[in-house]
């Protein structure tokens, strides 16, 4: 059960509350795969497609309420949007985001984001510090990238490294600029959850590309070659 601790700000409230979700998250088999350049470009691109939808719809809402609420104008700044990074890795690719469709994951969490807007928007913030928070460590992960794809300079990885050498300095002011906004106890739970859930959305749609390059892996075996051990995208092993 999510509680609030009014005596902490609410970026620690937020870091211990997801602490274990976040761990799951960072240490499963697609962000492993993606590390050690295993996983086939296509699989990369197709998780990009599937985020420019989630963040589309996000920042559709983050925009809106940045006019309306003074707690959104306060935290959010232009270059934390970031389908636009997402556009511009895709358009690198050659994938056309008006063609994209979503996985049963994201559709998902697409139909949480819209629940959340419509009913308790402040919590948007704790999806938003989700993806914010995870550039920390996405900017070692687009290295990776760029060796196993072999990609120049940031062409296909915008959106994993957005902030380049000035990271530690926005991760900095956006912990401060959270810090500095008055949350109820309500809001705050509401944003504690949100957070929590989109640690867990984003791990179930990690699950569902597996499994879609397990199948195409199994598509593409002889029909006499016999499974070594077990697949390293097997479902199980995100369990």
């Amino acid at each position: 059960m999510i509680t609030q601790t009014d005596a902490q700000p609410i970026m620690v409230q937020l870091k211990e509350s997801t602490r274990a979700q976040h761990d799951a998250a960072e240490h499963g088999a697609f962000n492993e795969q993606l590390m050690k350049g295993r996983l086939p470009r296509e699989a990369y691109v197709q998780s990009l497609e599937q985020l420019f939808l989630i963040h589309r719809a996000l920042e559709h809402h983050l925009r809106r309420f940045r006019t309306e609420l003074t707690t959104f104008d306060r935290v959010l700044r232009d270059d934390q949007f970031q389908e636009p990074y997402l556009r511009e890795d895709l358009g690198y690719f050659g994938s056309k985001v008006d063609s994209i469709r979503p996985l049963s994951s994201t559709r998902k969490f697409l139909e949480r984001i819209e629940s959340i807007a419509a009913t308790q928007p402040v919590a948007l913030l704790g999806i938003h510090y989700v993806f914010e928070g995870s550039n920390n460590g996405s900017k070692f992960i687009a290295k990776a990238v760029r060796r196993a794809y072999q990609l120049n300079d940031t062409s296909g990885t915008r959106y994993l490294d957005p902030y380049g050498d000035r990271q530690t300095e926005t991760w900095k002011h956006f912990k401060e600029d959270m810090n500095a906004c008055v949350f109820t106890p309500q809001e705050t739970i509401a944003i504690l959850q949100a957070a929590g859930d989109t640690f867990l959305a984003v791990m179930e749609l990690h699950r569902e590309l597996y499994e879609t390059v397990q199948h195409s892996a199994e598509a593409r075996k002889p029909a006499t070659e016999k499974p070594v051990g077990k697949c390293p995208f097997h479902h199980a092993a995100m369990n």
